[in-house]
């Protein structure tokens, strides 16, 4: 039966641990797990396995240990326990919060233990008394007075503000659940008053109220603005929640501005300037008083219908008023404007306004508003100085001074001159700002530094007449040099400063001239070698420079400088002729150079041939006034054209001999060739005929030898060719004339024609200049080069040549550059000597004459030929020819 009993009550256990939400462990009496209900499985995250047969601790937060073995012992004393806290670790290592119950087990020694999970309760509570903290450090912190009460009007909370502003007036430390109407601290009107406040917010009505301080502690001009709102609960109000905040800065910031409303009012009035207000979105204004002054209406307070407004406004000026009006209102550009408007009784104003497009603080509304100033008078004003300066400016304008007005303060010029302009030679956008001024007009740094430290110090110090700056060199925007005469007049009391500038750059420059030439003059007459004289026919006064001291030991000091001293040192066979020369040239008007030479004494006893010339200077009837010259001593000259002319007749009979030996050798060197020729084609000739007659009685070898043989006379007979058209180069019979190198060039490709086309060779030709010289010789220079391209490239490659010249300052160069087999670096200079070959015959043909023979007809051309090379990169010959003197 005890048995039955036991199973069914073992059953009951295992039925509860399976379907009980709360959490249900089983303890033996060393603390560890016999049975764990499911819900504990779930909320620890552990299975049954995990849990069963462990000690508990095991799944205990550490700093919770020792309580829950305290409690174990407390209950196995035989004590239940309840509320009781432990925290454990789940299997994913997240803290969970369980609240206990710990017994007893009838009839055995271990323990139920029956928790419920409070983690996120208590995570809640933790927050909510946190956030009641940090709600109460915020009231404590705000100059605010904020309390609470219920609905008998007892404190529940209060911050600090609040308590201490209490205690400041009334001395009363309050405390949570004080009355706070107490008759104790309050007056009996102050306890009414606040009653009925109370009594209004307890009804449901929220209390917004201001008060001025009264009592004694305070300023009596203390305001408060003072909130009562009700708490509802379940829809019952259960507290009132109170708020008061000194607004006194607010409550005299207000009265200020009442203040300052009735002065700008005021002002307006005065000043007659009206402020307007258009709502965008039904096109109403709203106008100020001053606004129905200025139109002449009366003000009914009824808004302004934009129409009226617009058709207020000169016709000649809507147009213009609207591109303004639209632009201000797409916030392109802010309004301001000056429009005329027609009143009533025809009378026309002036108006000046101004306005922007703003968001409207009141009611967010897109308003456009500003103000409109009556400028009549000042627009009348305005158009009398304009036309009086329109007067003004075009009496300035036609003078040839520069003026330009400046401001003192800022250095901004109010006016500026045609002539100004002219005379710097910049426009004005570029002379307005002080800084451009200085950088354009000055443009070397160093130079406008000076400048800019000299004028500022003249000016600074007041002083007029450092104010006045000559000879200063300026640059205009082409470049011009000037100089000009600078002065400022300071206006002091009107900010002003009167700029004008003077060009003195032709006066400047004659002066310079003449002071040049005087110099000029003095230096030439004391370095020259000639002698200077300057004869004043009218006075007859004759200057005689320090050349006469030097030249023939004329004595300055002691001689008289006149006519006669000159004519009696003039030889007598000379005189003369040279009298009568000088009379002729003066009464002839329209001769005014003379130059004549003669024999002049030396103060040493012997004669100088001198060449004395000059120019004679007329009035304007042609009298001669006065004769400027210098006397030359050309005695070594003379003596020099002597010897001259002596060795040109040696020259020329030189010249003779040599003509009759160049004859006798070119028909030496026709003679010769033509001599030489003929045993070489004898040879040849007799050698062919063996080679016929008894072929077939000769064997390979004597063939070959034949062979060699004729081909020897052959390359004899080019050489004595080459030899002899070499020797006829130094006597070109053909006269040098401007020839095109392009058709040159063109004639000496046709003479290759068959060469160029047997080895398929390209020729590329750039420019080529007109040029003077030798056509046939310059042919056969082409020819020459071209060959040698053609002739020397490896057997495999195609022959390519690029040829083209250009014109320098005295002479052309040209190029003919090849692909060849190129020239080693020790054979550039060599290859242009006669019979220098750098190939066997074998190789490549020839007889070593064709580049001499380039070299000789590039000499006669008075140019230079060389050659640049790599061997295997092909060359390129370049040559000069010297342009003519006059061309």
């Amino acid at each position: 039966m005890y048995s039955l009993k036991r199973n069914a009550m073992k059953n009951g256990i295992d039925i509860i641990l399976e379907n009980s939400v709360d959490l249900i462990f089983i303890f033996d009496s060393k603390g560890i797990i016999t049975n764990a209900s499911k819900s504990v499985q779930k909320v620890l995250g552990y299975s049954e396995k995990d849990l069963v047969g462990k000690e508990f601790i095991d799944f205990i937060y550490p700093t919770d240990i020792l309580a829950y073995n305290r409690n174990l012992k407390e209950v196995f004393a035989g004590k239940e326990l309840s509320d009781i806290t432990t925290r454990c670790l789940s299997s994913t290592g997240k803290l969970i919060c369980l609240n206990w119950s710990l017994g007893l087990i009838t009839d055995s020694r271990k323990i139920i233990g029956i928790a419920r999970d409070i983690t996120e309760s208590k995570i809640f509570n933790e927050e909510k008394s946190e956030q009641n903290l940090r709600l109460q450090n915020i009231m404590d912190h705000s100059p605010d007075l904020i309390w609470s009460v219920d609905r008998e009007l007892r404190l529940i909370q209060g911050n600090k503000a609040f308590i201490q502003t209490l205690k400041r007036i009334n001395n009363w430390n309050v405390q949570t659940g004080d009355f706070l109407l107490s008759t104790e601290y309050f007056s009996e009107e102050y306890i009414q008053f606040w009653s009925t406040q109370y009594s209004k917010a307890l009804a449901g009505k929220k209390v917004t109220l201001e008060i001025n301080a009264e009592d004694s502690n305070e300023n009596p001009n203390t305001y408060f603005e003072t909130k009562i709102n009700p708490i509802k609960e379940d829809g019952e109000i259960i507290r009132l929640a109170c708020f008061s905040r000194d607004i006194t800065e607010k409550k005299l910031a207000e009265k200020k501005i009442q203040e300052l409303n009735q002065r700008l009012i005021k002002g307006q009035e005065i000043s007659k300037v009206g402020y307007w207000e258009t709502d965008l979105k039904n096109n109403t204004v709203f106008w100020s008083q001053e606004m129905y002054n200025i139109w002449g209406i009366k003000n009914t307070s009824k808004k302004i219908p934009f129409d009226f407004f617009f058709a207020s406004i000169h016709p000649d000026d809507r147009q213009n008023f609207l591109y303004h009006r639209n632009r201000a209102l797409t916030k392109e550009k802010d309004l301001d404007i000056v429009y005329r408007i027609k009143l009533s009784d025809d009378t026309i104003k002036y108006i000046h306004e101004i306005g922007e497009r703003v968001i409207s603080i009141k009611d967010n509304k897109q308003v456009f508003r500003g103000t409109a100033q009556e400028v009549t008078r000042e627009k009348e004003t305005e158009i009398q100085l304009k036309d009086r300066n329109l007067f003004i400016e075009s009496t300035l304008n036609s003078l040839p001074i520069g003026i330009a007005v400046i401001k003192i303060s800022d250095g901004e010029p109010t006016y500026m001159n045609e002539a100004f302009e002219k005379i710097y030679g910049w426009p004005k956008e570029d002379l307005i700002e002080a800084e451009s001024f200085f950088n354009k007009v000055y443009p070397d740094p160093n130079y406008r530094e000076t400048i800019k430290k000299n004028i500022i110090e003249d000016i600074q110090s007041g002083d007029l007449a450092r104010m006045i700056w000559k000879g200063v060199e300026i640059t205009t925007k082409t470049g011009e040099k000037k100089i000009v005469n600078a002065k400022n007049i300071p206006v002091p009391e009107l900010n002003l400063i009167i700029s004008t500038v003077t060009d003195d750059t032709e006066r400047s420059l004659a002066e310079n001239e003449l002071k040049e030439m005087n110099e000029r003059y003095k230096l030439v007459s004391e370095a020259t070698n000639d002698a200077i004289w300057d004869w004043d026919i009218q006075k007859n006064i004759h200057f005689w420079g320090d050349g006469f001291s030097k030249l023939f030991g004329v004595d300055l000091n002691a001689k008289k400088n006149s006519p006669e001293e000159w004519s009696s040192r003039i030889h007598s066979d000379d005189k003369d002729r040279v009298l009568k020369f000088l009379e002729d040239l003066l009464m002839d008007p329209s001769r005014n150079d003379f130059r004549i030479e003669y024999r002049f004494y030396r103060s040493s006893g012997s004669y100088a041939e001198v060449l004395d010339t000059g120019k004679i200077i007329r009035d304007k009837s042609g009298k001669a006034m006065r004769l400027v010259g210098a006397v030359q001593d050309i005695t070594e000259r003379k003596e020099y054209e002597k010897s001259l002319q002596n060795l040109n007749e040696t020259l020329q009979k030189a010249n003779r001999e040599l003509e009759l030996s160049n004859k006798e050798l070119e028909q030496f060197a026709y003679v010769a060739s033509h001599d030489l020729q003929e045993p070489l084609r004898m040879i040849s000739s007799f050698l062919g005929l063996i080679e016929k007659k008894y072929n077939g009685q000769l064997d390979e070898k004597g063939k070959r030898y034949i062979h060699f043989a004729v081909d020897g006379a052959k390359r004899m007979r080019q050489i004595i060719m080459d030899l002899l058209e070499f020797s006829q180069l130094d006597r070109i019979l053909e006269s040098k004339d401007w020839v095109s190198s392009k058709e040159i060039v063109s004639t000496a490709m046709l003479f290759q024609k068959k060469n160029i086309e047997s080895k398929d060779a390209q020729i590329h030709l750039d420019s080529l200049p007109e040029i003077y010289g030798h056509r046939n010789s310059l042919i056969q220079l082409f020819q020459n080069l071209i060959s040698n391209s053609l002739k020397y490239q490896e057997p495999t490659q195609l022959p390519e040549i690029w040829i083209g010249g250009k014109e320098l300052d005295n002479e052309w160069e040209f190029f003919v550059k090849d692909n060849g087999i190129g020239i080693e670096n020790e054979y550039l200079e060599k290859i242009f000597i006669m019979f220098q070959r750098l190939h066997t015959q074998e190789t490549y043909s020839g007889t070593g004459i064709g580049l001499a023979i380039c070299k000789k007809i590039v000499e006669i051309h008075q140019g230079e030929i060389w050659v640049t090379s790599q061997p295997g990169n092909g060359s390129t010959f370049y040559f000069t020819l010297k342009k003519p003197k006059i061309q």
